[in-house]
Parts: C-alpha cells; sequence; structure tokens
C-alpha cells in the first residue's frame, strides 16, 4: 500500500473513532454529534464530533439534551449556566440560527437495558416507543427540536422506587458546576435507576446486578493492542516518514 493510500485510510478512520466513555465524567461538551449518533450509539460506540457552525449546531446535529430538572437522562446534557440555573433555547435572526445551549457536559449513566445492552446517548433504552429498559427503571420518551426543526428523541430516568428511596445529590444549585465541571453527584435528581454510573441506584433487575454502577464505563482508557491504539501508531510512524522524506 502506498504511503498516499496509508494516509487516507488514516484520515477516514481518525474520524468518528471518539467514544463519550474516554471522556472525562463532568467534563465540558463544545462540539455537536448527529441526531442518528445521539439517538443509536452508546457511550462506548464510536461518533463523529461536528463543529458548531456560530453559536448552533448544523442541520442533522444537536449538542446534547437539555438538562431536566430532578431527572437523569441524555450522558450529554446542556443548559447549564454557571450558577448551576438551566436554560436553553433556539431561533432565528434576519434569516441566520440563533442558539444559546449555554454550557454542556457529559454525564456518564450507562444504565443497562433488559437486554443487556447499556442505553443510548440520548438516556433511551431503544427507539421510540420504549419496551427495553428494566423493570425497576421507569422513564419519560420525549422529543425536542434543534434549530432545524429536526425532531430528536430522548429519555429521562428514574427509580421506580423513588419515594422510598429518596433523592440523590444536593438541594443546592450552586454547587452544580465548579472548577469547569458539571459535579454530576451534586445533582438534585429523584434516585437513579439501578446500575447508574453516576451512582445512587438500588440493586434492580438481573441487568443491573451483572452489569453494576459504573462498569465498563472506561475500559477504552487503557490496555495495548486495540484497533484504534494500533491504527493511530501506524498512522503517526507513516507521518514520521512523510516528515523526514
Amino acid at each position: 500500500m502506498s504511503v498516499v493510500a496509508v494516509l487516507v485510510v488514516c484520515s477516514a478512520a481518525m474520524v468518528g473513532s471518539v467514544k463519550v466513555a474516554d471522556m472525562e465524567q463532568g467534563s465540558e461538551f463544545t462540539k455537536c454529534v448527529s441526531i442518528t449518533d445521539l439517538q443509536t450509539k452508546t457511550i462506548d460506540d464510536d461518533i463523529t464530533l461536528i463543529d458548531r457552525v456560530g453559536t448552533c449546531c448544523p442541520a442533522g446535529s444537536v449538542p446534547g439534551v437539555k438538562h431536566t430538572t430532578k431527572y437523569d437522562g441524555a450522558q450529554i446534557v446542556c443548559g447549564f449556566k454557571d450558577d448551576g440555573t438551566v436554560a436553553l433555547s433556539t431561533g432565528s435572526s434576519n434569516g441566520n440560527k440563533t442558539c444559546t445551549y449555554n454550557k454542556c457536559y457529559v454525564m456518564k449513566q450507562n444504565i443497562p437495558c433488559k437486554d443487556a445492552t447499556k442505553q443510548r446517548l440520548n438516556g433511551c433504552c431503544g427507539a421510540k416507543p420504549q419496551t427495553n429498559f428494566d423493570a425497576q427503571c421507569k422513564f419519560y420518551d420525549s422529543s425536542f427540536s434543534n434549530a432545524y426543526s429536526e425532531k430528536t428523541q430522548y429519555c429521562t430516568t428514574y427509580d421506580k422506587d423513588y419515594g422510598t428511596k429518596g433523592y440523590a445529590g444536593t438541594t443546592a444549585k450552586t454547587d452544580d458546576v465548579a472548577d469547569g465541571k458539571l459535579q454530576v453527584d451534586k445533582l438534585y435528581v429523584y434516585t437513579p435507576c439501578p446500575g447508574n454510573a453516576v451512582g445512587g441506584g438500588g440493586s434492580g433487575g438481573a441487568a443491573a446486578t451483572s452489569a453494576g454502577a459504573g462498569s465498563g464505563s472506561e475500559t477504552h482508557t487503557s490496555g495495548a493492542g486495540t484497533p484504534a491504539t494500533s491504527l493511530l501508531a501506524l498512522c503517526m510512524f507513516v507521518a514520521g516518514i512523510v516528515g523526514f522524506a
């Protein structure tokens, strides 16, 4: 294979090689994700990051999902101001799209679904209507529209026994964001579903027991010989050869 061919393969392979699982919990998310990726991918799947155009995500994409007060939900949550309040809006001005997302953050929950798969980035356990959540995990199956009026599905979740288990987090909003990160354990929400990586979920069905809270959410940050790592090493090697040619 020629050097040019290898570089083409490298360029194609590096696009979409990002996983939410590899991002730091609570870190700020400043890109966009395609609606398809948000609705169909888990934190362990490759996704393509998309740049914002002006203040908005381009057509076919979203910055994440606006956080719903007192509920867990999507695994990229938006609308946070520095004081912990939440607001998000989109519109048009003189034919141009305008968006105020405030800040978006990574909130990995990785809830196990009934069939032992994991929840999608949008917080759901499959396509609408929801049939794949564990019996202990209650949900609302919702949707919103982006700046281009494109509908995006998302779910909010909570433990079936939240009434007796109480809330997770703190009532103060001012501690939700600190040092540039979302303090996911401070968000005041109904008891999270079993197996929620943020914590607070009680023991539940078989899927939750087998997965455990936070299980596997960081599996891609260590180890050698993975395809992505090997390909990256090859690309760097080829780039070095080209540089000295």
